[in-house]
């Protein structure tokens, strides 16, 4: 498709006139006029007899000028019939001049005949030409549609935006602050415009600066550049691109507003999970506190009627949730770090010897635990030490807590990736928090007591890694070079 008037044309289109003829189809008009006209001359040779067919082949020439060219063309080519026919076939021949009345009669309404046909054929090839091109738009908007309804990114929509409008207008370009330095000097005053004040720039007129781009505002500093309509369809090709911005306009302003819709549903999501956490916090903070409260007041009220053996319950069960205590202290602490997003020390260390830490340090928060360690010999692994040692004494406190003993730690290497399983004698992990490990949020879900899976969780993202319970227990996925 080619929405731009033809260079060449002999005069401007005036509004509501058919287009103004080309070189080219008077050319061929010309020629067109000749052929019949020799194929008249070689038919009377050969048939002396046939001079009445003689305008008929003449207004064949007319009738395929206007209709593969339009209307001025045919009447052009009506206008070089009627002279052919009188200098070559009308007494005297090789004159203009006419002897007999019945000639003159004849020419004339060989001229009215030609005319009217030409004309006629020119409208009818005028207006397909005109329904053409406007059908044409429509199918470009409708695809334009089509590509906008599946972006997905501002990217997309301005692909598909500029690459529509090339096929509509012959240029396309997408104007930004950045992309102002690149534009040719002669359109940087409409697109400097356009940028600044939000309002459509219109090309100038032909033969001033900038009279081969207009600009189509988007959004702030956004901008659509087009090539200029012209020809009779100028005003519908304006219209089909005012269309093609406004339906990206409508795209831009569709993700703009999903983008919004997404992040108020996570703030809102955070403030759900924020309010479960410390829901949650605060239940298994008030438990270890009100046992440390109530033993507290027992030593100190009751001190002297106490027995030894109470007295050393009492502070057994002190130490025992201060213990605990300090524990959902630190995961909370911990989390905290994680949604921070500081990123994580990268040493070489030894998994055989981060699980020895963990179960020996879960070993002496829960006297009398059984803890078993059935890892085969691995490789070094470049991890942070701590923040792993800290996720696998979580996976073993959570199995002690929740499932039974003994809590097992097993692992292999398989593929340059480390996995540690912590399991027990217990159901596994249920269900519902399965699901959950396999999802993108690293706070605690819903109903979920304790934060220790909630920062083993962070801490296997926070290094690169992913846990998982496949089974039922969980399985701790850590690359071994992150």
């Amino acid at each position: 498709m080619d929405p731009q008037a033809a260079p060449g044309a002999l005069s401007a289109d005036l509004p509501g006139w058919p287009p103004a003829p080309r070189p080219a189809g008077l050319a061929a008009a010309l020629g067109l006029v000749a052929v019949t006209a020799g194929l008249a001359q070689l038919e009377l040779w050969a048939l002396p007899a046939t001079e009445a067919t003689v305008p008929l082949i003449l207004l064949t020439g007319v009738l395929v000028s206007a209709v593969a060219f339009g209307f001025w063309t045919g009447l052009f080519a009506a206008l070089l019939a009627f002279g052919a026919l009188n200098f070559l076939f009308t007494e005297p021949l090789f004159t203009f001049h006419i002897d007999r009345v019945q000639d003159l009669v004849a020419l004339w309404v060989f001229l009215l005949v030609a005319g009217l046909s030409g004309w006629l054929a020119g409208r009818l090839h005028d207006r397909a030409e005109a329904a053409r091109t406007r059908a044409e738009a429509l199918v470009v908007l409708g695809e334009l549609s089509h590509d906008l309804m599946g972006a997905e990114t501002a990217t997309e929509v301005l692909t598909a935006a500029e690459r529509h409008l090339a096929r509509l207008s012959g240029a396309a370009m997408i104007v930004t602050p950045q992309s102002l330095a690149s534009l040719p000097a002669s359109a940087l005053a409409g697109a400097e415009r356009c940028l600044r004040t939000g309002q459509p720039q219109p090309a100038a007129a032909p033969g001033w600066p900038g009279s081969d781009l207009g600009f189509l505002s988007l959004a702030p500093d956004l901008a659509l550049g087009h090539g200029a309509p012209s020809g009779r369809e100028a005003p519908h090709r304006a219209r089909a691109i005012a269309a093609l911005a406004d339906q990206t306009r409508t795209a831009l302003q569709r993700l703009d507003f999903a983008e919004n819709a997404r992040a108020e549903r996570l703030r809102a999501e955070a403030f759900a999970t924020r309010s479960a956490v410390l829901s949650s916090v605060g239940h298994d903070l008030r438990t270890p506190l009100a046992t440390i409260l109530g033993a507290a007041s027992a030593l100190r009220d009751l001190d002297a009627t106490l027995t030894a053996a109470a007295r050393t319950d009492l502070l057994t069960a002190i130490e025992e949730e201060a213990g605990r205590l300090n524990r959902h202290l630190a995961n909370l602490l911990q989390l905290s770090r994680l949604d921070l997003g500081a990123p994580p020390r990268s040493d070489w260390v030894d998994p055989g010897d981060i699980a020895l830490a963990a179960a020996t340090r879960a070993r002496r928060a829960f006297p009398g635990a059984r803890i078993e360690i059935t890892l085969p010999p691995l490789p070094m692994i470049r991890s942070d030490g701590g923040l792993l040692e800290q996720a696998l004494f979580n996976l073993i406190d959570n199995g002690l807590a929740h499932g039974a003993a003994p809590v097992r730690i097993g692992g292999k290497c398989d593929r340059g990736s480390l996995w540690l399983k912590v399991s027990d004698a217990g159901e596994g992990v249920p269900p519902l928090l399965r699901a959950w490990l396999d999802g993108p949020d690293l706070h605690p879900a819903p109903g979920q007591g304790g934060l220790g899976l909630a920062v083993a969780k962070g801490i296997a993202r926070h290094l690169g890694g992913r846990l998982t319970a496949p089974d039922g227990m969980p399985l701790l996925h850590l690359p071994e070079t992150p």
